[in-house]
């Protein structure tokens, strides 16, 4: 009777204990998901708010008269365009739903940047620039139409996008509805014909192809392997399957890595992209409770610079870092001899606690990478400093190579500053002594940014 006993105590206490461990599961999974649709509904608001902005600056130029005064309209476009861009790109809706909104975000801050560049250069606007921005007024005004409503029902909470996230990788049925709803602005979008001109907007630019992926076109099975050896797993066992194929321009195989060992709630899972073409991984993402941050940035900025280097990924320098709670996010510039080439950019997010690379995101990485033959420049770093402006204190001078917003590239003196207690980066040409580009550094409690 007391062996009975005894084990039924011992039954309970193994329910107990099992009951106690599902629901730290359950927990740490509700905690995740509420931080990731937290996130996505952010960046879906951010998005929101940049369109609105984007079609008030519109609008704005349709007034202009292309004297000098009107560049700061013109800037605000394509600030407001870009920024849009970055916002969607973080929601969790493939780029095969929003293709047409991203590219007439791209086509709209491209055309205003071109033509505040021609009222620079003293050209006035012409009847078909106004037609042309009232177009593109009327299309952002039905874009920002739509995203007004799908904001009504995730204020509603008749839409979640966290859902979105995790139907996809399940293939659940209440994905549906968020991917509709963006797929029906995507829709609205096509309704209006792309820009027809010779520039930096022209379509055969938003197809180019990725210059760094080269070779065979591998099978699922080997997008399974290239993902379950490419991800940081530690000295632990994972297992890899195939979940889905994203068609954009990047064709790659969505593949997840879980742990063996699922009980062990500090193994992360893991969802990444992998080129179809060439075998490459494009990104990846671990989900993992990173609980205190007793490694230093430059630790962690060593541990991703070692992932790199073990995965291939050679010759880069770290540029930027952004802190967000116990994770730092570290940008990677590639450098060939002394000079920057800042097109071919790598972003690793490291955990604090145990330095695990959770996240990594190559694929402006694999689009720009080449072999280059850099010329030698034609102007010196002490001429091309004529060409600052006087106030403009100098710390440091370097080459850099940096994208246009044609997608071509220029060999560029790139000068570190300040003017008053504010830091810059400008760009001047090496070869005309032309200024191509400025940017501010803004540092922030998290790290820097550049604006």
């Amino acid at each position: 009777m007391r062996r009975w006993g005894a084990f039924a105590l011992l039954s309970v206490a193994l329910l107990a204990a099992v009951g106690f461990w599902g629901y730290r599961q359950y927990q740490a999974r509700q905690d995740l998901e509420t931080f990731l649709n937290n996130k996505y509904q952010m960046a879906f608001f951010n998005l929101s708010t940049n369109v609105q902005n984007l079609q008030t600056a519109l609008g704005k130029s349709l007034t202009a008269s292309g004297k000098g005064e009107d560049v700061a309209i013109f800037s605000e476009i394509w600030l407001r365009a870009d920024s849009a861009q970055g916002d969607i790109a973080q929601l969790p809706v493939s780029s095969a739903v929003t293709e047409r909104t991203s590219k007439f975000l791209a086509q709209a801050g491209d055309y205003a940047y071109t033509i505040s560049k021609e009222i620079v250069d003293k050209e006035e606007l012409s009847e078909q620039n106004w037609s042309t921005l009232n177009r593109l007024y009327r299309q952002a005004a039905q874009l920002n139409s739509d995203l007004q409503n799908i904001g009504e029902d995730l204020t509603d909470g008749k839409l979640t996008l966290g859902e979105l996230k995790t139907g996809a990788q399940n293939q659940l049925a209440n994905a549906e509805g968020a991917d509709k709803s963006f797929d029906s602005v995507n829709r609205n979008m096509q309704s209006y014909p792309t820009l027809i001109y010779d520039g930096p907007f022209s379509d055969h630019l938003a197809k180019r192809k990725a210059e760094g992926l080269t070779g065979e076109k591998i099978s699922a099975d080997e997008a399974r392997k290239i993902a379950l050896d490419f991800v940081d797993k530690g000295d632990n066992n994972y297992s890899a399957r195939v979940i889905g194929k994203n068609k954009g321009r990047i064709n790659a195989y969505t593949v997840e890595v879980i742990p063996n060992n699922d009980n062990n709630e500090n193994l992360p899972r893991y969802t990444c992209d992998v080129s179809a073409e060439g075998g490459k991984v494009i990104w990846y993402l671990g989900n993992k409770q990173v609980k205190d941050d007793s490694l230093s940035i430059d630790q962690a900025t060593d541990r991703a610079k070692q992932f790199l280097d073990d995965k291939g990924i050679k010759n880069m320098r770290p540029t930027y870092h952004s802190k967000n709670g116990n994770l730092v996010t570290i940008q990677f510039a590639a450098v060939q001899g002394d000079v920057m080439i800042y097109p071919d950019q790598v972003k690793c997010t490291v955990a604090l606690d145990d330095g695990r690379i959770l996240g990594y995101e190559a694929s402006q990485y694999w689009m720009a990478k080449k072999d280059r033959n850099i010329p030698q420049p034609k102007i010196s770093s002490q001429q091309a400093k004529q060409n600052l402006n006087n106030h403009l204190e100098v710390k440091n001078s370097r080459l850099a190579i940096i994208p246009l917003v044609d997608y071509s590239e220029q060999l560029c003196w790139e000068f570190t500053g300040t003017i008053n207690q504010d830091t810059y980066l400008v760009y001047i040409n090496a070869e005309t002594g032309k200024k191509e580009k400025v940017m501010m550094l803004v540092d922030t409690p998290n790290g820097q940014l550049t604006m």
